[in-house]
């Protein structure tokens, strides 16, 4: 995770790690429970519903991959089906219309939705990825610095989609 983070993490939460991890954190943040099995039933479902732009974003190919590896309930989840960024972390943005901020090294950025208008009210939810295998909850303060925006967003968001980054500005690295 990047050094400049950790004094702006309030909290860290660990979540069980077997496979499911990425989304058991967003079932945390979304739902306030465990349902990692929701969650990726949710995300399918969001690629069902909009698949012409999935299809843009991701290609055929790669957008079927997605769905492949959401379909699980095995546990532990064997790697070829655990959460994978950064593509999943549009379809998270977009499905649950919230602003998804993934810390780590390897992948630094900021998801944004693709095709919904920013409401009054932005929920943002924070995920860490550490030691290359698991995902957790992070919650930071409201003066933390983001990470850039993924450039795919910026390039495949609807006209609707546009304003979301507007209250993050200040907060957004290059």
């Amino acid at each position: 995770m990047p050094s400049y983070i950790s004094s702006h993490i309030i909290d860290a939460i660990d979540v069980m790690g077997n496979g499911h991890c990425g989304y058991r954190v967003i079932s945390a943040a979304v739902y306030k429970n465990d349902d990692w099995s929701q969650v990726r039933h949710d995300l399918s479902q969001e690629l069902h519903q909009n698949e012409m732009l999935y299809n843009q974003v991701f290609g055929l190919a790669r957008k079927d991959e997605l769905l492949k590896s959401l379909d699980c309930e095995m546990v532990p989840a064997p790697v070829e089906k655990w959460m994978t960024m950064p593509d999943m972390g549009l379809v998270v943005a977009s499905c649950y219309n919230v602003q998804l901020v993934n810390f780590s090294l390897e992948q630094l950025f900021t998801f944004l939705p693709l095709h919904s208008a920013p409401q009054d009210t932005r929920k943002l939810i924070c995920i860490g990825f550490i030691n290359g295998n698991h995902y957790i909850h992070l919650k930071v303060g409201e003066e933390c610095p983001m990470p850039r925006v993924f450039p795919v967003w910026l390039t495949y968001r609807t006209e609707v989609a546009e304003q979301w980054d507007i209250p993050f500005i200040t907060r957004l690295q290059d």
